[in-house]
């Protein structure tokens, strides 16, 4: 029984390690944004492009590394994956002009592929005896305090560093990761391809998953839109500074943190369906809510109130995949649909960026509520209790 807690211990423990590590230089982007645009003078349009490439590579390129992860050794692709997107980061720092800018944006999204499917997948392989809501609740924190870290640090960082230097350094770091991964975690004996949880029918899951594919990506389109233009609403709308708006946002998530662990314990008592339901509803109706306030303090609490629930809602969907999925092919299906939603939802950042340069950015949250709203009508009336 120790050696068994040991081990998910272990699994924990690393994967909650390279998912800080993979998180925060992709946050990067987004936390530095005004900069960037003012530097390489570029429009909301095509700064939001930038974050879309990084995140279609990183996304759409999932369902490969997950179906690679299945039939290689996963700690020892996660160390590519973790290297390839350190590397991408440096390169950033170091870029001159708009195209480079963009080009490693692409490298580290690719890096960036590896590690869920691979990290989802050893969580749930290792607690398939229980409390796996909880694991993959705590497994998802680990990647959502990447993000405050990343927004909290990068504005007196930047100061302090410039935000080239910031790149290089959270690079390096990944870099670091990947090495000492291997010294914490090996790769757990393969089980095969069946298992008495997962005896339905390739049709049933289609069926099953279809609905979480649907719902991930408005989640995943939601996510993008405030973590890409939430900063730059409040230094252009509202007039705080950089490292105010960052903290802000860095206030969100880790409030949207602890939803994440809530979220995790909710699903093992009450199921994905209600749980998601009532996240995206009270998602959605803050999000509309946000538009008319006028006074920053005010918004600022409800932007941290919005990201419990925009964060909180994800270890359903992991435990939904989790459940309708095989052992030997869990990596491969997590990959699928981490592609399909989070390829969707990086079209979001030019698609909003587009929208403000047109409306003003006050039209991200009025986007959020919409899809948020969707996404709760269509969980109510296709999950399963």
């Amino acid at each position: 029984m120790l050696r068994k807690l040991t081990a998910r211990s272990g699994v924990t423990v690393a994967t909650s390690i390279a998912h800080f590590a993979n998180d925060v230089p992709l946050t990067l982007l987004p936390a530095v944004l005004p900069i960037l645009i003012k530097e390489f003078d570029l429009s909301y349009a095509a700064a939001g492009a930038v974050i879309t490439a990084s995140a279609f590579f990183m996304t759409s390129l999932q369902a490969v590394t997950g179906y690679v992860a299945d039939r290689w050794n996963r700690i020892t692709f996660l160390l590519l994956g973790l290297t390839t997107l350190g590397v991408g980061a440096i390169l950033i720092g170091f870029s001159t002009n708009y195209v480079q800018l963009l080009a490693f944006a692409c490298l580290m999204g690719i890096g960036g592929s590896v590690f869920h499917p691979i990290g989802y997948s050893l969580l749930s392989d290792a607690f398939e005896s229980g409390n796996r809501g909880k694991a993959l609740g705590l497994g998802s924190a680990a990647g959502d305090i990447a993000v405050p870290v990343a927004f909290a640090t990068s504005g007196f960082l930047v100061l302090f560093l410039g935000w080239r230097s910031l790149f290089v350094l959270w690079g390096l770091i990944a870099i670091i990761v990947a090495v000492i991964l291997p010294l914490i975690i090996k790769e757990p004996r393969k089980k095969g391809f069946h298992s008495n949880a997962t005896d339905n029918s390739t049709k049933t899951i289609v069926r099953t998953l279809i609905p979480v594919i649907i719902i991930m990506s408005l989640a995943a389109a939601s996510y993008r839109i405030a973590s890409s233009f939430t900063t730059t609403y409040l230094t252009d709308f509202f007039g705080l500074s950089i490292e105010s708006a960052n903290l802000i946002l860095a206030l969100m998530m880790v409030v949207g943190t602890v939803g994440s662990i809530v979220g995790g314990t909710l699903i093992d008592k009450l199921g994905e369906k209600n749980t998601v339901t009532a996240e995206m509803v009270m998602l959605g109706v803050l999000s509309m809510v946000s538009v008319y306030i006028s006074d920053v303090y005010f918004l600022s609490g409800m932007i941290c109130i919005i990201g419990f629930f925009m964060l909180g809602v994800w270890p359903s969907f992991y435990s939904v995949i989790a459940r309708s999925t095989t052992l030997g092919a869990r990596a491969f299906m997590y990959g699928i649909l981490f592609a399909v939603a989070w390829s969707f939802g990086s079209f979001f950042p030019y698609i909003s960026g587009v929208c403000a340069d047109i409306f003003g950015l006050q039209v991200i949250y009025i986007l959020i509520g919409f899809l948020s709203l969707v996404a709760a009508f269509t969980a109510y009336f296709t999950f399963k209790k």
